[in-house]
């Protein structure tokens, strides 16, 4: 099962995910924010990932490609976590931070 709260704040787009972040999940999360951040055209998205148990390859490419659609929108993307060993080395290539105020401040510098 998968969580997903979505609260969008001064143009970033918050993510908050809690359970399971894999082959079986990522349809929800595909459906409820990648397509809305296609169709409306988000440039920032912050994914607080503080609350997943597990992650696997299919969730990987959802964030990865949820990076590259921020980058086409010339925004940036971060995920919070606090837990960087639940990160495999290919999104620790991302924009790892460990609080949504950090990223507010990144962004809005």
């Amino acid at each position: 099962m998968l969580d997903i709260e979505i609260e969008p704040f001064r143009g970033i787009l918050f993510v908050r995910l809690s359970g399971y972040l894999n082959r079986q999940n990522i349809n929800k999360l595909n459906k409820e924010v990648i397509k809305l951040v296609k169709k409306i055209g988000i440039k920032n998205i912050v994914f607080n990932l503080e609350n997943v148990k597990e992650i696997d390859k299919y969730g990987e490419n959802v964030l990865i490609k949820s990076f590259n659609i921020c980058l086409s929108n010339k925004g940036q993307m971060f995920i919070c976590t606090s837990n960087k060993e639940k990160l495999t080395q290919k999104l620790n290539k991302l924009k790892i931070i460990k609080d949504e105020l950090t990223a507010v401040n990144i962004i809005n510098s």
